[in-house]
């Protein structure tokens, strides 16, 4: 059994951590951005990553993601791999949003931005209509949650990183032992 700490620790412990806390920078955060008024980098990035969101990802409208990437982006999945430069996204992006799933749609929980940086908590879902991650179709519903971290350069997304639950989509499709959750 562990010891209690001691109060004084516990106390010098605590006040280290508010410390450190105060020292970072108050990030801005909207759950539904305010209007772009041209003020505000923070808003103006949150705007783009919106707009891509929603009208590429969940309007299939493929064709502004030269309007709204970098051509030299990052694109880091975690466990997806890593994609550079915008035809490898391109083409990732159409057989995923327009391939293994049908009807995918990505509702954004929060937004939070700070500088350069707009971090989306998500879920998204769809039915696994084509191959994904190497199996096959499932025509299974699944939903699955994630956090996205965008960086925006000169008004484009330049670089994104993203963690989502494919351990808990893959549960849902049938490809793996379930968690009970259906």
């Amino acid at each position: 059994m562990k010891s209690p700490m001691n109060p004084v620790r516990r106390a010098v412990t605590a006040s280290l951590a508010v410390s450190a806390l105060a020292a970072l920078p108050a990030p801005a955060i909207a759950a539904e951005p305010e209007p772009v008024t041209g003020n505000s980098d923070a808003a103006a990035n949150i705007a783009i990553v919106k707009r891509f969101l929603d009208e590429v990802v969940n309007g299939g409208r493929f064709e502004l993601v030269d309007q709204l990437w970098a051509s030299d982006l990052v694109w880091r999945g975690a466990s997806l791999g890593e994609l550079r430069g915008i035809e490898a996204y391109r083409k990732a992006l159409e057989s995923s949003v327009g391939g293994s799933f049908s009807r995918m749609h990505l509702d954004i929980k929060d937004v939070i931005a700070s500088g350069d940086k707009v971090v989306v908590h998500f879920t998204n879902s769809g039915i696994n209509t084509g191959p994904f991650l190497g199996r096959p179709a499932t025509g299974k519903y699944a939903v699955w949650e994630g956090i996205g971290i965008y960086r925006v350069v000169n008004g484009k997304i330049a670089e994104a990183q993203f963690v989502e639950d494919i351990l808990g989509q893959q549960q849902m499709l049938g490809h793996w032992p379930g968690s009970g959750r259906q």
